[in-house]
Formats: C-alpha cells, sequence, structure tokens
C-alpha cells in the first residue's frame, strides 16, 4: 500500500479518536444537572473540588429526587455557613438549582455566569417583590430554587436564626415540596476568599421533603422550616434577625 494511502488512513482514525472522545466527553458533561455542557464541567469540577479540599461527606441521599423531572417544581432551603454551600448542595442534585442570591455579593464581571446558571438577584432592603415573583415563576414552570433564608452566613456560627417571612410565602403560593438541608463542618468565616480557600470538613444531610398545606400561612410555614432545622442540627435558636450586608 501507498504510504500516502497509509498516512490517509491514520488521519482518518486519528480524527475519528478526537471526534469520539469529544462525543463521550460531552455526553459525560451532559450527565449533569442540566443539558449544558459548561454547566456540567463546573458542576463535575465543583464535585472534584469539595471532595479533595472541604472533603465533604453527604447523608440523606435517597431523599434527592434523581432529576428534574422526577420531582418537577421543588424549593430547597438550607442554613448559611459559608460561600461553598451552593456548591456543596447542588454537587449531588442531578437537577440545577437556582439560587437566589444577594445583589451586592454578586460581581459585574460574572454577570454572565450568573444568567447562564439562572441566579435569581436579591435586593437586601425587601423593598423589591420582583424576586419572590421570578422564584414563583420558576418553581411553577417546574424548576427548582434554593433559598438561604437566614439571609446571609450565620455569625457566630452554629446557631439557626429567623427565616424571612418570603420563604414562607414562595413554599405557600407554589404548593410545592421543600428539600430542607443542613449544612456543617465548613470553614468558620463570613469572607467569601477564606471560605473557599479553606480547608474543611464539610457536611450535609438532605433531611428531606417537606409539603405544606394552604391552610397554612407564611409565617407558620417560615417557623415550622426553621424549628425542623434546629431539631436536625441540635443547634440552639437565635431570634435575632442577622443585619444585612456580607455573604
Amino acid at each position: 500500500m501507498p504510504m500516502v494511502q497509509v498516512l490517509a488512513i491514520l488521519g482518518v482514525i486519528y480524527l475519528v479518536v478526537v471526534v469520539a472522545g469529544w462525543l463521550l466527553v460531552l455526553l459525560v458533561l451532559r450527565k449533569g444537572p442540566a443539558p449544558d455542557g459548561f454547566i456540567g464541567l463546573m458542576w463535575w469540577g465543583t464535585r472534584i473540588y469539595c471532595r479533595i479540599w472541604h472533603r465533604a461527606k453527604y447523608t440523606g441521599l435517597d431523599n434527592l429526587p434523581r432529576s428534574e423531572q422526577d420531582r418537577p417544581g421543588l424549593i430547597v432551603i438550607a442554613n448559611h455557613t459559608g460561600a461553598i454551600d451552593p456548591f456543596l448542595i447542588q454537587n449531588r442534585c442531578k437537577f440545577l438549582i437556582h439560587w437566589m442570591m444577594a445583589t451586592d455579593t454578586m460581581l459585574p464581571q460574572l454577570e454572565w455566569f450568573w444568567e447562564r446558571i439562572g441566579i435569581i438577584p436579591v435586593d437586601r432592603d425587601g423593598k423589591d417583590s420582583g424576586p419572590v415573583r421570578d422564584a414563583i415563576r420558576m418553581v411553577r414552570q417546574g424548576k427548582c430554587v434554593g433559598i438561604f433564608p437566614e439571609g446571609r452566613i450565620t455569625m457566630p456560627p452554629e446557631e439557626i436564626r429567623p427565616f424571612f417571612a418570603g420563604v414562607g410565602f414562595i413554599v405557600k403560593k407554589t404548593q410545592a415540596p421543600v428539600m430542607l438541608a443542613w449544612i456543617s463542618g465548613t470553614p468558620v468565616t463570613n469572607d467569601m476568599t477564606e471560605g473557599l480557600t479553606t480547608r474543611s470538613y464539610a457536611r450535609v444531610e438532605y433531611v428531606g421533603l417537606m409539603e405544606f398545606s394552604q391552610d397554612e400561612d407564611a409565617e407558620e410555614i417560615s417557623e415550622k422550616l426553621r424549628l425542623r432545622l434546629a431539631e436536625v442540627s441540635g443547634w440552639p435558636l437565635n431570634d435575632e434577625v442577622l443585619p444585612p450586608g456580607g455573604w
């Protein structure tokens, strides 16, 4: 066989291997929480990061829906211990969580990223009801919305602060089930950089789904969620509302 034909065949084989490899990579990435290669790459990357750097351990995985289709319209609620929290919770979920996030913590340079993952921006002054309406709309569309109802990182740690009533309002209006999660063992800091770079022994417990009747008002729902989290964690209630600002 002429050398030209041999080189041509080797070239075709090389191209087939490269294309097959890329297709395999895309297939793996799309097995993340969304049919989006970029989000899949982020998901796998943060799973490795949390497992190695924060030595994350999980319990209650059986309580998680297998996919967005398995449990359409869901609200995830958790205590807030640090900047790593959204990654820790998302890492074991095969559905994308659209977090409600304070606008003063969203770097303008990452606006494209916030839009890509469907962040719901929230002003801390509470004067704009738009974010609540957006959250309700997304849940009714079958998506998952994530909320840290204490409003910011809890300091001092290992306390349960008051939940804002808007959480209960979203639950009441959507009649969606709530997946409650408890986070512990993360770096004790409210500084974003320290929270991400300090090693820890992070723990996440997916407590389970909670559902509420239409007869329950928003404040009652918020308080029941708060008391359940206190029961699971064993942490004391602190009825002082956290001041605005910070993570």
